[in-house]
């Protein structure tokens, strides 16, 4: 029995031949038993074609738990992330044994001290959940650059230089070659 090429079977048999390899994978089953179980069930297949029919399989069953999970989490931290801002907005008094510290003005006038401690510690957790945040939808991800150059011209001293180097070199070769005759 030949073969059947992916490309031409319909989604419905594409489907049902994903399932099967991917339940036989969870069994433990290797690539090649697969092949094997497969093809005896009249499905011939290649250890290859096992391999791509469980990786199709498990990105339609992982691919959406996925990212139901990262937007759970996203919602979550941007639940964190507005709580945090009301507290950096909120006022804070210098509180010192059980009262809120009080300072005179100019005009004789007592006023509370503001606390900025609050409001420094909302800032740093705030990164923190910003950084959690970009981490979550991959912004921190190192971009792969490709990097060539080529040279087009030498100038001449360095051409000079390389040429005296190689007849430096020629002669040093020459006297050893002369050396041992």
């Amino acid at each position: 029995m030949a073969a059947r090429n992916e490309s031409r079977q319909n989604p419905a048999e594409t489907a049902e031949r994903q399932v099967r390899a991917y339940e036989l994978a969870l069994r433990g089953l290797s690539l090649r038993k697969i092949a094997a179980t497969m093809t005896a069930e009249g499905d011939p297949i290649s250890h290859e074609t096992a391999r791509r029919l469980i990786a199709a399989e498990a990105d339609e069953r992982v691919a959406p738990l996925a990212t139901a999970y990262r937007q759970m989490q996203l919602d979550r931290l941007n639940e964190l992330r507005e709580r945090v801002l009301e507290i950096r907005e909120a006022t804070h008094l210098t509180v010192s044994n059980g009262r809120v510290v009080m300072l005179e003005s100019e005009d004789g006038v007592k006023v509370p001290l503001p606390d900025d401690a609050p409001v420094l510690a909302s800032v740093d957790r705030l990164l923190r959940i910003e950084e959690r945040i970009a981490r979550l939808l991959g912004l921190d991800a190192p971009e792969k650059a490709e990097i060539t150059s080529t040279v087009e011209q030498i100038s001449p001293p360095v051409l000079d230089l390389i040429e005296r180097a190689e007849a430096a070199a020629q002669a040093d070769v020459d006297a050893v070659q002369g050396g041992a005759d």
